[in-house]
């Protein structure tokens, strides 16, 4: 009886212990927003492929990489586009990290969209590091671009 007992409990503890649980990382899934990283910077059309432009306005030289190819370098000042060609995958779009050539100085990203062309411009500028501190451009399978 004892042993029966026990091996109730192991198994509606197990079942407890394996039932997943939204992690902090995710997507609200409630109508409207709350503040917090997990918020989504900008929307695009996730059936086309997307222009992401990159505007360096740091005054830093600055490096960037593509899913499969090595680390461009994108200077004080200039503009880079990157094209994110759109596939049948169900997970990610696009991971794309950005960050100072060879220095720790925070960056921050701001994002604005033209949906008819489905291009989503990237201001990148310093943080004072007390604000957000940006180190990638993530885009989901949603079409939704955030900043990690």
């Amino acid at each position: 009886m004892k042993l029966r007992i026990i091996a109730t409990a192991a198994i509606l503890g197990a079942i407890a212990f394996l039932t997943p649980h939204p992690a902090s990382a995710q997507p609200a899934t409630e109508s409207g927003t709350r503040p917090g990283f997990w918020q989504p910077g900008a929307k695009i059309d996730n059936t086309r492929n997307l222009t992401l432009i990159l505007l360096n306005e740091t005054g830093l030289n600055l490096e960037y990489g593509q899913s499969g190819v090595g680390l461009s370098s994108l200077p004080i000042g200039t503009t880079k586009n990157v094209l994110v060609r759109i596939s049948n995958r169900t997970d990610d779009i696009a991971n794309i990290p950005i960050n100072v050539t060879g220095g720790t100085t925070t960056l921050k990203y701001d994002y604005s969209v033209d949906a008819k062309k489905n291009i989503v411009k990237v201001r990148i500028t310093t943080s004072d590091g007390r604000t957000r501190q940006d180190r990638s451009i993530y885009i989901d399978e949603k079409g939704r671009v955030y900043s990690f």
